[in-house]
């Protein structure tokens, strides 16, 4: 028997033809056990807990996750905080089925005018554009705010966040007429075929193929390389804080973007401190070791930063990868005059 969590799950609902709970599609098989987590324990879930915090999952329990309209209810530097969660409690071979707001083509009808008219009417009532973008408004009106909206998301956008956060294959849907989002990301590396198959079980029709979802990463990629570039010349302007903004947009995304890492260290050098932007700098030699400039930044800083006894073990290791033999001699020569001052400076 394969468990499924479903996070998020809300009251219970049963068919009232077989007054068996209803499941969603792919899921509602009898080989699936469902076990349900959601926010607030009146609705009685077998677990009470977060997208952010399933602590109370164990590692590697489940075999998918089933999450309907959750992520759009969180902050955007909370969503892969969330994604790495699902990942944590998912097996090896698991996978996990995400379906949101479509911002696209709710936006297509602010374009036009109709953000407070009805596009569709629901079981809670009319919902308007504003009410898919920002949360429906009747419960929040009654303080009920765990329904407000405070992130959203394109095919595109959402595709491209399920593989910055570590799912090795992805594949998904937009439905127009209904507003809404499907995406299926597998932990690992699935043939096409077999990732195809798991979609037409568990994605509603209307899949985009694997060259569109490659498609969907290359524009998530350029994407970012135009906010990158926008971010660098805001920095060279001093202007600070516009840049940081920038660049902690593109790490919400992927939170182990060498260069977005390396700059927005360069700035916390300045805002914070030299200690305080180690472990930016060290992201971007970890993920880019042959770029010289992160080594030769990486050293500058923990010599301001004072952290002089692990040098020697930096340099070595840099040499390894994209650190010349003469520039790692230029940083040893810098360090001996360092300590050389400071042993001076003592005495």
């Amino acid at each position: 028997m394969k468990t499924f969590l479903h996070v998020g799950c809300g009251p219970r609902y049963f068919d009232p033809e077989t007054n068996l709970p209803k499941r969603p599609k792919g899921f509602d098989l009898a080989n699936w056990n469902e076990l349900r987590l959601d926010i607030n324990p009146a609705v009685n879930p077998d677990v009470v807990g977060t997208m952010t915090d399933m602590s109370a999952v164990p590692t590697g329990s489940v075999d998918a996750i089933f999450s309907s309209h959750n992520i759009e209810h969180l902050y955007p530097h909370e969503v892969p905080i969330a994604l790495a969660e699902f990942k944590r409690v998912l097996h090896s071979d698991g996978f996990v089925v995400i379906t949101c707001p479509d911002l696209q083509s709710v936006c297509a009808l602010v374009a036009q005018g109709k953000l407070t008219e009805p596009a569709y009417v629901s079981p809670a009532g009319p919902i308007a554009p504003l009410d898919i973008l920002y949360g429906h408004r009747p419960p929040m009106s009654q303080g009920n705010l765990y329904m407000s909206h405070r992130c959203g998301f394109t095919l595109n956008v959402l595709l491209g966040t399920l593989e910055s956060a570590g799912f090795l294959k992805v594949i998904g849907t937009c439905r127009p007429d209904y507003f809404d989002l499907w995406a299926l990301g597998c932990v690992s590396d699935l043939a096409n075929p077999q990732l195809l198959d798991l979609a037409r079980q568990f994605l509603p029709e209307q899949l985009v193929g694997l060259d569109q979802a490659n498609s969907a990463k290359e524009d998530m990629q350029k994407a970012m390389d135009d906010v990158l570039t926008l971010a660098q010349r805001h920095q060279q302007n001093g202007n600070l804080d516009e840049a940081q903004a920038l660049l902690l947009e593109i790490i919400s995304i992927e939170p182990r973007h060498a260069e977005a890492n390396y700059h927005l260290g360069l700035i916390e050098v300045d805002t914070k401190g030299a200690e305080a932007a180690l472990p930016r700098l060290e992201v971007a030699v970890e993920v880019n070791p042959a770029n010289e400039q992160y080594w030769v930044t990486y050293v500058d800083a923990l010599m301001l930063a004072g952290i002089t006894h692990s040098i020697a073990d930096v340099l070595a290791l840099g040499q390894q990868h994209g650190l010349q033999p003469e520039t790692a001699q230029m940083l040893a020569d810098e360090l001996a005059t360092l300590l050389e001052s400071q042993k001076f400076s003592d005495e």
